[in-house]
């Protein structure tokens, strides 16, 4: 019986972090503009940071690739935290991945 409650538990867990992820991306999507912008920024930024650092030039095409996926990297790091944060505030514990 305690296994199929903690199965439970992970299956409402997962749920609800499916949901608040997809909530903390509608939040940045539609809401948070200029938290998109900076985050554009401080990927560009890291860019340049990673061409000095290796002293190694990339093209156009390169930079917004990498650009791109310090984006993208982001995004989901926002949604994440956004998600656990719902969680802890539900939850009143610590959520430790």
């Amino acid at each position: 019986m305690a296994s199929t409650k903690k199965f439970h538990e992970t299956d409402n867990f997962e749920n609800a972090i499916r949901e608040y992820l997809k909530q903390g991306k509608e939040k940045l999507d539609k809401e948070l503009q200029g938290t998109r912008e900076a985050i554009k920024l401080i990927a560009k930024d890291k860019t340049k940071e990673f061409m000095q650092a290796m002293d190694k030039g990339l093209d156009k095409d390169e930079r917004e690739f990498l650009s791109a996926l310090i984006v993208s990297s982001m995004y989901q790091s926002f949604c994440y935290g956004y998600g656990i944060g719902k969680i802890e505030g539900r939850t009143n514990n610590k959520i430790y991945l």
